[in-house]
């Protein structure tokens, strides 16, 4: 009797928790991964500019390597493409 009743109360605790879903983290989630796909864009730019800054304007962009984790306050598409900018200058230097 005591595993039976044990049992109920872990379902309907769990059914419970689960009815109390909160829809403010699933907005907040998507502004986060907008703010992350605009910076990895930015990279993304900014990478073939840097590289074509030391190698020419008419070269051809390597493959962009997998874009970073912003760092804080740098997550915007300006934020990636300074940081890809930087780092395409340096890959094209290193070649």
């Amino acid at each position: 009797m005591k595993k039976v009743l044990i049992i109920t109360t872990l379902i309907a605790g769990f059914a419970v928790l689960s009815a109390f879903n909160s829809t403010n983290n699933t907005e907040l989630t998507k502004i986060e991964t907008l703010s992350v796909g605009d910076f990895c864009d930015g990279w993304e730019d900014g990478y073939c500019e840097g590289w074509k800054d030391v190698k020419g304007s008419l070269s051809l962009c390597p493959l962009t390597p997998l874009c970073p984790l912003p760092e804080l306050g740098q997550d915007s598409y300006r934020g990636g493409y300074n940081r890809g900018f930087k780092a395409g200058m340096r890959a094209a230097n290193n070649d």
